[in-house]
């Protein structure tokens, strides 16, 4: 297996270090940039979208999710762990209080339901999404493929 990493170039040295300490630096491109800016490389058959799209207003999930569309080889699947919300945004407990936190600390993050990421997800050109693992704290999984 070889990955992408694609973080910050403060977060990128940190993760050189630990993955030379590891002794698996050879099966990682260490790759810096800002996802609110630069586009992703090319060429991958997955994505994991880890504890990012809360910090995001829906238009900025969209943003982010047309570049991971276009860094996916066909068929490439994107996985998203965060909070998932049940309709009535109350559960589970501790994405209803992320989201107080999300109110006050970003300017237009949030906590998403299912039909919300599914929603933004289609418009970005993916398709067959599907909550994958429901979560009580962030680590709700949802995935999507690049048809």
């Amino acid at each position: 297996m070889r990955a992408t990493l694609f973080d910050m170039p403060e977060v990128v040295e940190m993760a050189r270090e630990r993955l030379s300490k590891a002794g698996m630096l050879d099966r990682v491109t260490l790759v810096s940039g800002d996802f609110y800016q630069d586009e992703f490389p090319p060429g991958h058959d997955l994505a994991f979208v880890s504890a990012i799209i809360h910090q995001n207003s829906p238009a900025q999930n969209v943003d982010l999710y047309h570049k991971i569309f276009r860094s996916l080889d066909r068929g490439g699947r994107i996985v998203i762990r965060d909070h998932v919300m049940e309709p009535d945004r109350l559960h589970p407990k501790d994405g209803a209080i992320f989201a107080v936190n999300m109110l006050l600390g970003t300017s237009g993050g949030g906590t998403y339901t299912y039909e919300e990421i599914k929603a933004d997800l289609s418009q970005a050109g993916f398709t067959a999404v599907r909550l994958i693992k429901r979560g009580e704290h962030m680590d709700a999984l949802v995935e999507a493929f690049r048809p």
